[in-house]
């Protein structure tokens, strides 16, 4: 019975094996990669939270053209006439997994009397090379200092 037992349990692996395989396999040729793994080619195009979180806010409001705005994907660096106005505290992911946008630290001085406010992803551009390492990126966006002042403050914990 025990040695029955043993053969059932191996023979239910190796085929659960087997199908998680040919998934990975599928997916793999879908998408060009599959859960956990993404390859070499492929990481150029995606960024970590840990290099997000911490990323300086800069804004380009006194120059800002709708045209060029929507018509740039990403910025290189960052233009000397845009002022830096704060940092991302937190990323914010909707109920389906859409990053939905982050949580800037705005205003303020040394942490007293600043505002943490969401600013939606259609607002941000990134500015850095394709090579993301920590401290590389930065975001751009058309809203100036005192609009992002005005919105709600979040609280710690919200959702």
């Amino acid at each position: 019975m025990k040695r029955l037992t043993t053969s059932i349990i191996a023979l239910a692996l190796a085929s659960g094996t087997a199908s998680m395989a040919q998934v990975e396999h599928d997916m793999d040729t879908e998408i060009g990669a599959y859960s956990g793994v993404v390859d070499n080619e492929l990481s150029d195009r995606f960024i970590r939270a840990e290099n997000i979180i911490g990323a300086d806010i800069h804004t380009q409001y006194a120059d800002f053209d709708e045209d060029v705005w929507d018509e740039t994907e990403y910025y290189d660096t960052v233009d000397t006439d845009w002022e830096h106005i704060g940092s991302v505290e937190d990323i914010v992911i909707s109920r389906d997994g859409t990053i939905v946008g982050v949580i800037a630290e705005v205003g303020g001085w040394l942490d007293i009397g600043d505002s943490h406010v969401v600013i939606d992803m259609s607002d941000l551009k990134t500015i850095g090379t394709e090579d993301y390492t920590y401290g590389d990126l930065s975001f751009v966006t058309p809203l100036s200092e005192e609009q992002l002042e005005r919105r709600q403050d979040v609280e710690s914990g919200w959702w």
